[in-house]
């Protein structure tokens, strides 16, 4: 890989990555892995809902969500919400700053949280799952923002996996505490005054027990797992007051002073360290560039140009790669697993929910730790080899679990406990395949969708990406449970060849990023200074040289040279 343009960059290349990164920065380490809670309500709701689904208690107050079309839009109705709150926030981040866009999710996600825990009807949970989904939307879209905005550039993509495990945590603490729940009062309804509550194949008859009060599992079964989420939500609000701005956002508000001092506080440096300097001024190049920019295209284009400018043909490259690379992680079935898990596992021949259940929370604590090498070593190794070698990996265990579902699919079928053995080959290629995602597409997407955008774009370019990702998320939740019913095996064969093409898009179109600062991957994406167009190649020289940014090789050059103009700069911003 060439060498890094930025002299930031290249001075904290040689730092340490991964865990020793960690214990070098504690501060910007804890400050994001708290804001990464947000995720962990993420994942909590992606994980709650599939286990929830199959208690007799929660069938027998909504039978008619035994559907499996009526399943598919009970658990994609939050994908829904998700995709309009990501698109929202993107405005939303940029007008009131990353950390009060977090907060207005906190309050958007509380109520659609109580409206799913103290529904009555199916149209208050739907309602509580579009709206809490809104707020879903809008963390997913800008906790990796700010984690990427406040991260040096030789941790910015461990710290954004952060984001990534903690929604493998809370889709774990869902699964298991759904597992745990669904003993309170037994695991059957007990109808009070049906004796024969089960249809000829077993399956719970929802529709006789209506209205007949469960004398065994309880509503506190499924409510409570519900309810649980807002505890995180409101930890999230309050620390969120200790929380420092982004220096970028504050940049881009010209409130520069506020900038230098969060940065200095950042990397546990003076404000006047040749380090911090050298990174605020680097920042500043990039806002003015940008400004200057967007300035131009909105007097020739008016007031919607800069969200046209997301599709010129210097950013449309950015936008495919980042949407390209969320329409393949959602393919590669995951959200699939996470939401049908049970059904999954059933359809291998397990008839037990303890069972089926059980799978599904072992899922969880394999996600939890398998995405660790991503958190440790993603910025060793670089974004590529991660999502190339998830790909191949997810690609070998769809085929496997599509080899062995067609062979054994009409034992299973029976009910009769045949071909356990394989059923639980099956089950074992389920949870390679979750593996193989923890550490590649699930953290890798998140932390490359945060570095592609220039400073300017990067909160409406992140909002489109993400949306992306909620959207077809939506059409994995909405149209799963029907293809496990008509396509069988041949849905893992669906899966294997997205994950297959996902690879060779990201080995094809994907820049390496790793060890660039955001600033520096705003103006040389994908190649060196000679390929960027040329006026905007001269404009960020002219910027360089305004801020004593040109010809820097190194700290010692800014050091000995460039302090008058620094302080020029900020008499310059706060007179402007």
């Amino acid at each position: 890989m060439a060498a890094s343009q930025s002299v930031v960059a290249r001075t904290n290349a040689e730092k340490p990555h991964g865990l020793k990164g960690f214990v070098s920065n504690p501060y910007v380490f804890f400050t994001c892995l708290f804001a990464s809670l947000g995720c962990m309500m993420y994942g909590y709701d992606q994980g709650v809902m599939s286990p929830v689904l199959v208690m007799e208690n929660f069938e027998n107050h909504f039978p008619t969500f035994q559907n499996s079309t009526l399943q598919g839009w009970l658990v994609s109705a939050l994908e829904l919400g998700a995709w309009a709150g990501a698109l929202i926030n993107g405005v939303l981040a940029d007008r009131i700053s990353r950390k009060y866009a977090m907060m207005t999710a906190v309050i958007i996600f509380t109520l659609g949280t109580g409206l799913q825990a103290g529904a009555q009807n199916p149209a208050y949970f739907f309602a509580g799952r579009i709206i809490g989904g809104v707020g879903i939307g809008m963390f997913s879209m800008v906790i990796p923002l700010y984690q990427a905005e406040i991260a040096p550039p030789e941790l910015r993509g461990s710290l954004v996996s952060l984001q990534q495990l903690s929604i493998t945590v809370g889709t774990a603490i869902a699964f298991w505490l759904d597992y745990g729940m669904q003993f309170v009062g037994g695991v059957n309804c007990n109808p009070e005054g049906i004796t024969d509550a089960y249809l000829a194949d077993g399956t719970f008859n929802a529709a006789l027990t209506h209205g007949h009060t469960c004398l065994g599992q309880k509503t506190i079964s499924w409510r409570l797992p519900l309810a649980l989420q807002i505890i995180p939500a409101w930890i999230l609000f309050f620390g969120l007051f200790f929380f420092p701005f982004s220096p970028r956002w504050l940049m881009m508000k010209h409130r520069d002073d506020e900038a230098k001092a969060v940065i200095s506080k950042l990397r546990r440096l003076p404000a006047n360290d040749p380090l911090v300097r050298a990174e605020y001024l680097e920042i500043k190049a990039a806002v003015m560039f940008d400004e200057e920019t967007e300035r131009e295209v909105v007097g020739t284009g008016g007031a919607l140009a800069p969200w046209k400018a997301l599709f010129a043909p210097n950013m449309i490259k950015r936008l495919t790669l980042g949407c390209g690379m969320m329409i393949f992680q959602q393919f590669t079935g995951i959200n699939a697993v996470l939401y049908y898990a049970p059904q999954i596992f059933s359809s291998f021949g397990f008839s037990s929910t303890k069972q089926t259940l059980l799978a599904t929370g072992v899922t969880g604590i394999l996600q939890i730790i398998f995405t660790l090498p991503s958190v440790l070593y993603l910025d060793k190794f670089g974004r590529k080899t991660f999502l190339i070698v998830g790909a191949t990996g997810m690609f070998l265990c769809h085929i496997v679990v599509a080899i062995v579902e067609g062979i054994y699919e009409d034992q299973w079928s029976l009910n009769e406990g045949l071909a356990k053995s394989q059923g639980w080959v099956a089950i074992a290629f389920i949870w390679l395949f979750a593996i193989n995602f923890a550490y590649s597409w699930g953290p890798v997407t998140w932390v490359l969708a945060q570095e592609i955008f220039p400073n300017s774009q990067r909160s409406r370019g992140v909002s489109i990406v993400a949306s992306t990702n909620w959207m077809f998320n939506f059409v994995i939740g909405l149209t799963t449970k029907d293809m496990l019913d008509s396509m069988k095996y041949g849905t893992y064969i669906f899966f294997a060849i997205f994950s297959a093409m996902g690879g060779l898009f990201v080995w094809k179109f994907a820049p390496e990023t790793k060890d660039k600062t955001l600033e520096e991957l705003d103006v040389f994406f994908g190649g060196e200074i000679n390929s960027i167009a040329e006026a905007d190649r001269l404009r960020m020289m002219r910027i360089n040289e305004s801020l004593g940014l040109a010809g820097v090789e190194n700290l010692e050059d800014l050091k000995a040279e460039k302090q008058v103009i620094t302080d020029h700069v900020e008499v310059e911003s706060h007179t402007a």
